[in-house]
């Protein structure tokens, strides 16, 4: 309120309380010494023996306070440290994964192109195989012609087993765990198709 405005009544009890409460706030000193506190005691007729056991409850009170923040200080100190030791667990688990994830990606990747390689050499052999048969046709049926397309099927059939070796080395691999999640996760195939369910080489 400023000065020279109008205090109804009503409101000068209030207005003095608050008044006093404030000047004995002000006026009281913070603590009280334990001769004070006898001297309050006798002010009130209180034996001072009666007193000094209150003074030493409240010390008491005060150093079970004082051993429970400590507990509690210590067990919040415990958590800390048990959170910053399982983020740290936590971190090296997933750098872990992500190490052996790439590891694991790389040896995909490495067996991939050794089934890319293979394909190639069964593309390879079928289309020697093929030039030989288009130009036996124009030979005549014998013995040497037929030894010849005979080593030609032979070939072919060997890649596409050592093809076949490849793939399914790949698939059982892209299959297990934790490599099927790698798969799914880095993209590659998850099955190679075997020789058998090859139409074109």
């Amino acid at each position: 309120m400023r000065s020279g405005t109008d205090v109804a009544y009503d409101d000068v009890n209030e207005l003095i309380a608050t008044a006093t409460r404030l000047m004995q706030k002000d006026a009281a000193p913070d603590t009280l010494t334990p001769d004070d506190v006898r001297k309050i005691g006798e002010e009130l007729d209180i034996p001072a023996r009666y007193v000094d056991q209150a003074l030493e409850a409240l010390a008491r009170r005060r150093e079970e306070q004082a051993r429970e923040a400590q507990v509690q200080e210590r067990h919040a100190r415990l958590r800390r440290v048990r959170l910053r030791r399982s983020a740290w667990v936590g971190a090296a688990v997933l750098g872990l994964l992500a190490v052996s994830g790439l590891v694991v990606r790389n040896g995909l990747t490495s067996t991939l192109s050794d089934v890319a390689r293979q394909r190639a050499q069964v593309r390879n052999v079928v289309e020697r195989r093929e030039s030989l048969r288009a130009r036996q046709d124009t030979l005549t049926p014998g013995l040497s012609r037929d030894a010849e397309l005979s080593g030609a099927d032979n070939r072919v059939a060997i890649e596409q087993r050592r093809y076949d070796e490849r793939a399914a080395d790949y698939n059982a691999s892209a299959a297990s765990f934790p490599t099927g999640w790698v798969v799914r996760l880095t993209g590659l195939p998850h099955v190679l198709p075997l020789s058998s369910e090859v139409s074109t080489w």
